[in-house]
């Protein structure tokens, strides 16, 4: 299993974790509960965010490091357009 972290400053990281747990639980079972959102992309492939003061922690897992590269752009392509005029830095690791 690949897995891929990212660290993302910012002020607003509640409400980006809520838009995109709203946008995507139109299309996946999404877990969202107080600052944390789980997004079941497949049976073996997800990403967890965890929301705190300024500061919004991503994890992705996929079965191979393809997938992993894949959905860390998805990601940061909808955080980026949730964010308004906020240019986001990932900070992948």
């Amino acid at each position: 299993m690949a897995t891929v972290h990212a660290r993302l400053e910012t002020p607003q990281p509640q409400r980006l974790l809520t838009r995109l747990g709203r946008h995507w639980g139109h299309k996946f079972e999404v877990e969202m509960e107080a600052g944390r959102l789980l997004v079941p992309f497949s049976d073996d492939a997800r990403a967890w965010l965890q929301a705190s003061d300024a500061v919004l922690e991503i994890r992705i897992e996929h079965p191979d490091q393809t997938g992993v590269d894949k959905l860390k752009g998805v990601v940061a392509d909808h955080l980026q357009r949730f964010s308004k005029d906020e240019v986001l830095v990932f900070e992948w690791s």
